[in-house]
């Protein structure tokens, strides 16, 4: 998602369903500001594994509104939240920009799939994530009103995760890349 703050503050919660969130949330007066979509990732690094070594993130999403280039700066000490510098740019043509990433060097290191919903409440995000792993929400916002959003939500802080995608997939016992069974 596009934002207007550089610095992204997150956490996920594991979840079995989304169904019974996606309610709660509206009961919660949480806005749909981004209905169910598939989202495409595709993780770029150096052959050496440069980006990951400095813990950069280098990511080209597509959306079916279009897509974005996003770097994200190692993440900041925290024991509760993922804390990290964000810079994202529109994309207008997915296919072109993989194309002179690869043309400059990078490859693809991994490529993750997950539908997601967004809903917004005053100046929290909760995301709906489907993945092939399970079913998450991710909050994102400022950490007592991630601390406040998931409170209402039934959860406290042992329930948060700061991990990334890539290495929930990985701790799940899997190799390759995290995409839907076509």
């Amino acid at each position: 998602m596009i934002t207007e703050n550089p610095v992204e503050i997150e956490v996920k919660i594991k979840v079995e369903r989304l169904e019974p969130w996606r309610e709660k949330l509206l009961r919660l007066e949480a806005v749909l500001e981004c209905p169910r979509v598939l989202e495409k990732n595709l993780v770029f690094d150096t052959s050496r594994r440069h980006l990951k070594k400095r813990g950069v993130l280098l990511r080209l999403r597509r959306l079916d509104s279009g897509s974005i280039l996003t770097m994200k700066m190692p993440v900041q000490k925290s024991s509760l939240y993922k804390i990290r510098e964000e810079i994202e740019a529109g994309v207008s043509d997915f296919a072109n920009m993989e194309k002179i990433l690869l043309g400059v060097g990078f490859k693809t290191f991994f490529i993750y799939e997950k539908y997601r919903e967004v809903f917004k409440r005053k100046d929290i995000h909760v995301m709906l994530d489907e993945t092939p792993i399970g079913n998450f929400l991710e909050i994102e916002g400022e950490p007592a009103a991630i601390d406040a959003m998931a409170a209402e939500l039934g959860f406290s802080a042992k329930d948060y995760i700061t991990c990334s995608y890539h290495w929930l997939f990985l701790r799940s016992g899997r190799s390759g890349n995290m995409e839907f069974q076509k």
